[in-house]
């Protein structure tokens, strides 16, 4: 199992949308809504790293998302 940890940033007023989308992604197993420099911090955990492209791009897909940092457990 892969862990992925994804920083979001999100356009003003979009927070709530944003994370309700992230959470409906396929293989997210928790999604936080944190202040500082990014806005939402979602975990997934993967069965393998060929979803790891899916997972970044359901995340992107949702309403309002600029910017991603990822982090994958080693």
């Amino acid at each position: 199992m892969i862990v992925v940890i994804v920083l979001v940033q999100v356009e003003a007023k979009t927070v709530e949308a944003a994370s309700k989308a992230i959470e409906e992604a396929e293989y997210v197993k928790n999604v936080h809504v944190v202040t500082g420099p990014y806005d939402i911090i979602a975990y997934a955990e993967l069965p393998s790293r060929s979803k790891f492209r899916r997972l970044v791009s359901d995340i992107h897909d949702a309403p309002g998302v600029v910017r991603t940092e990822t982090c994958v457990s080693i």
